[in-house]
């Protein structure tokens, strides 16, 4: 059932994405390329500085007097793990999966979880409030009459990230109450059941983090929440050579959309088809044209397929290397 809903959401993307780019254009999106220009080195430097801050931000969320591997070593698994997080229908599932094993290498295992577990969860808290900030905004500028419905969702949006924020803080085991409440017959049981305690010590180091590391919390965070703005940064860079009354809102409110599409499509591949939809609708809504989202999502998906073929062919030379070192080791 899952694999076919699979199938159907990259069938459904596919179309959005063919719908997208002949509702802009071909002739648009190069044209806006070429106006870009050198431009574009700019747009992958920018990329590359939201790589490198989440980075900065997984070397911290390391449990102290663990191994830690160098700043450069992480970010090569880094694109590792998001060339495969792009590229493939399992997403994250499979990359994050991927930095851990890799990452496992260099620290011991359960750092090596626990760590990726904690950027992840810090950098979804980090985007739940930069979303929370656009949709207070929106709000902020809707009709008395419409302002019930956007108040409604930014409450639910609030209540979510404090409920985590809380569940995390006092340190409830979630995972282990899961596993002891399984039916020692059940299928799950027995496909976690060799990793159970492994499970349950990893849990334990990220809940120990939100209990004890407090200043390591609020670096990572703002860490986190500086990423949002590369982003900004990004919008605002190919609106400028799109049209000449580019704003800083325009491509705030921009980013805010595409990160929404990132956090809730994550299992479609480089966000084929959705993020065009997203920054589409986002500009049209502004008072821009569709051609112009469209474009901008083209431009920044060449960025991003940048990055993503860096990191597989960092995979490939990580794969190739290992059975040599291991050979040479014997």
């Amino acid at each position: 059932m899952k694999k076919t809903l699979r199938s159907l959401a990259l069938l459904v993307s596919l179309a959005l994405f063919v719908y997208a780019l002949r509702r802009a254009g071909i002739g648009t999106i190069l044209d806006s390329a070429r106006a870009l220009g050198v431009g574009f080195v700019w747009l992958v430097l920018l990329s590359g500085l939201r790589h490198a801050l989440r980075t900065a931000a997984w070397h911290v969320s390391i449990e102290p007097g663990a191994e830690r591997p160098g700043m450069v070593h992480l970010f090569g698994l880094r694109l590792v793990g998001e060339g495969l997080n792009g590229v493939t229908p399992a997403g994250p599932l499979l990359g994050e999966s991927v930095k851990i094993w890799a990452a496992s290498k260099s620290m011991p295992a359960s750092a090596s979880a626990s760590s990726v577990v904690i950027e992840n969860i810090i950098y979804g808290l980090g985007a739940g409030l930069f979303l929370l900030s656009g949709f207070v905004l929106v709000v902020a500028a809707m009709s008395p009459g419409a302002r019930l419905g956007g108040l409604t969702m930014v409450s639910c949006l609030f209540t979510g990230l404090l409920g985590t924020f809380v569940a995390l803080h006092r340190g409830s085991p979630l995972m282990a109450s899961l596993l002891e409440r399984l039916p020692a017959a059940s299928r799950l049981k027995s496909l976690l059941g060799p990793y159970e305690a492994r499970i349950r010590d990893v849990e334990a180091e990220v809940l120990g983090f939100f209990k004890a590391r407090r200043v390591a919390f609020i670096v990572i965070l703002g860490l986190e929440t500086l990423t949002n703005f590369t982003g900004v940064a990004e919008a605002y860079l190919i609106l400028k050579v799109m049209t000449p009354h580019a704003s800083l809102v325009t491509a705030y409110f921009v980013e805010v959309s595409n990160r929404a599409v990132q956090l809730f499509f994550a299992f479609v591949p480089l966000g084929l088809g959705v993020e065009e939809g997203a920054a589409a609708g986002t500009l049209k809504v502004l008072g821009y044209g569709v051609s112009q989202g469209v474009s901008l999502a083209m431009l920044r998906r060449a960025r991003t397929v940048f990055w993503a073929t860096v990191g597989l062919l960092l995979a490939a030379r990580y794969w190739i290397a290992r059975p040599v070192e291991e050979g040479s080791a014997v």
